[in-house]
């Protein structure tokens, strides 16, 4: 390289490291803001107003009869979130963790961390930011978005998928207000939610952020409430949370559990779970979801073929459920729910972001049919 190109590219680094910076407008620590209990605020997509924690997902009358491993997983956030109105140039939050670990094949942000979006003036909800949860204390204090430009607007902030929280705060410049929401889009019971039982897919595993998994994409596509009772590993139809799933008076149901049913669980819990829910619920249609055909199952012929005695099985309960009479129930093929190229999982079951979006377009094609 000759000596006058060296000087050029010299003078330009500079340059280039400050567009590389983030465009504040109002460089800001998170220390410097002011923080607000949310608890002041707006908690949306909570399926129950007796939970263990504030931002928890499971009745607490409940506790003595559901599994430990389910209600341990209950104590996780996914799926909740907070809504509020701010005139800040900056928004931050501080958060405290009840476990603060972390998993090998979950992006952390996903995991423990807090998305942000704004509501724009077409009622479509921009992700704007997420809070990093940097170091290895318990309680987090970290910026999401900042050089904003000092209006007044509405936000929504996802809490963390695989962790619970014990406390959160919305932090803005001293000199803004904080809020709850203006407008009347996605609050707090205006309607009946959509309610999702199922599996570690259901609560969020693999998506990057908490504002990827595909209850939160789908609530924001209907702009409804949707409530995520996903468990990982342990959404086996389980009594307990049959009575759980019918105390909502949701909407719909989908439920979408087959991941962590063997058939011997199926033939043993299903018919009483289901009409169960039926009975409780006869005007809202509930939808059977199939197992989602895993990366593997196109060169793994074991894997395969039980995933497709559990989706067979599943349809002849369905059958048999619409013969009987329960005419509330739909029934959504794996086909189309993931994509025709296993590239929408991170470990060949758990979904990506593309995969969590795949799957939220085509529950959304059956959820708008009704």
């Amino acid at each position: 390289m000759d000596i006058p190109r060296m000087k050029r590219m010299f003078l330009l680094l500079p340059a280039l490291a400050l567009l590389l910076l983030p465009a504040t407008g109002s460089a800001q620590k998170a220390s410097e803001l002011k923080y607000v209990d949310a608890r002041n605020l707006m908690l949306i997509n909570q399926g129950y107003d007796n939970t263990a924690l504030y931002y928890s997902r499971l009745p607490e009358d409940l506790k003595p009869v559901i599994r430990q491993g389910v209600w341990d997983l209950g104590l996780n956030s996914a799926g909740l979130a907070v809504r509020f109105s701010s005139n800040s140039r900056v928004i931050g939050f501080r958060w405290t963790l009840l476990n603060n670990f972390i998993m090998h094949h979950m992006a952390g942000t996903g995991i423990r961390g807090i998305d942000l979006y704004r509501l724009d003036e077409n009622d479509h909800w921009q992700f704007i930011g997420t809070a990093i949860p940097n170091g290895k204390d318990s309680t987090k204090v970290q910026i999401a978005v900042s050089g904003m430009d000092g209006r007044d607007h509405d936000y929504m902030a996802y809490l963390p998928l695989y962790d619970g929280v014990t406390k959160v705060e919305v932090g803005v410049t001293k000199d803004a207000s904080v809020g709850k929401p203006h407008r009347d889009v996605l609050v707090k019971g205006r309607e009946k939610p959509l309610v999702f039982y199922g599996t570690s897919i259901t609560q969020g595993g693999c998506a990057s952020r908490p504002g990827m998994v595909y209850t939160s994409i789908i609530s924001r596509a209907l702009q409804k409430e949707c409530v995520n009772l996903g468990f990982s590993g342990n959404a086996r139809m389980d009594k307990s949370m049959a009575e759980a799933v019918a105390r909502i008076d949701a909407e719909q149901y989908v439920i979408d559990c087959l991941e962590n049913c063997t058939l011997k669980v199926m033939q043993d819990s299903a018919w009483y779970f289901l009409t169960y829910l039926a009975k409780r619920r006869p005007d809202a249609p509930i939808y059977l979801v199939e197992h989602i055909w895993f990366s593997h199952s196109a060169v793994n012929k074991d894997v395969h073929d039980q995933i497709a005695e559990k989706n067979a099985y599943w349809h002849e309960i369905y059958s048999k459920l619409r013969k009987e009479g329960y005419d509330n129930f739909r029934y959504i093929p794996a086909d189309r729910l993931t994509g025709p190229d296993g590239e929408g999982a991170v470990d060949g079951c758990h979904q990506t972001d593309l995969g969590f979006l795949r799957m939220s377009e085509e529950f959304l094609r059956h959820l708008r049919q009704k």
